[in-house]
């Protein structure tokens, strides 16, 4: 179906194409305001959106809430990004409880402008991390961290085995049990695996894997 063209004479095949297609779009029998509601929009649509808003970070397998809170906090993200505040909103997703540990807080081992990951201990945190979680997390906050910082490890502690103690009062008196908690820091990324920039980071290709030497 071809529509009154409302452009004047001079208009270019293109402009003349894009008045078209804008003309046909106004007919769908769609509530254009719904699709871009992130509250509104269909579930099924809701990438299409986040795509419209340059939403940096998406997964899939978010939870629908999870989506429709990225694509509402899009436009302040933007306004955040490169902030102390952007990181601490990727790692909310991740688990509340990793800290970040900027330079300044930590002197004696970071230098300027560098910030260190430190995740909980598996005993106060239900998240399991694992290899593939470590590297969604590296990924997530290189494309959201500020230019000048540097992130430097991933500090890593899990306890494979609780400590607890038993007692029990015996005839013979009182019998105490200890078995030790088995604490080990995990190991950080092998950095001198990655092919790295002038700043000593890793260098992630355009489908989100680092590079490897």
């Amino acid at each position: 179906m071809t529509y009154a063209s409302v452009l004047p004479p001079g208009s270019t095949p293109l402009e003349k194409a894009l008045e078209q297609v804008t003309a046909f779009l106004l007919d769908l029998p769609v509530d254009m305001r719904k699709l871009w509601s992130p509250m509104e929009c269909p579930a099924a649509h809701l990438p299409w959106l986040a795509w419209g808003l340059s939403v940096d970070i998406w997964d899939a397998d978010w939870p629908e809430a999870v989506k429709r809170a990225a694509v509402a906090d899009a436009i302040g993200f933007h306004r955040r990004k490169g902030t102390a505040a952007s990181l601490r909103t990727v790692l909310d997703r991740f688990d509340p409880l990793i800290r970040i540990v900027e330079w300044f807080e930590d002197r004696d081992t970071l230098d300027p402008y560098m910030f260190r990951l430190e995740l909980p201990l598996s005993v106060d945190s239900p998240v399991i991390y694992d290899e593939a979680l470590v590297a969604q997390i590296l990924r997530d906050i290189a494309a959201v961290k500020p230019v000048r910082a540097r992130m430097v490890a991933v500090h890593k502690l899990r306890a494979d085995a609780e400590a607890w103690l038993t007692s029990g009062a015996l005839a013979g008196g009182i019998s105490r049990m200890d078995a030790a908690a088995d604490l080990h820091s995990a190991t950080d990324p092998v950095w001198g695996t990655y092919l790295q920039t002038a700043n000593g980071e890793p260098i992630i290709s355009a489908l989100g894997a680092f590079l490897e030497v």
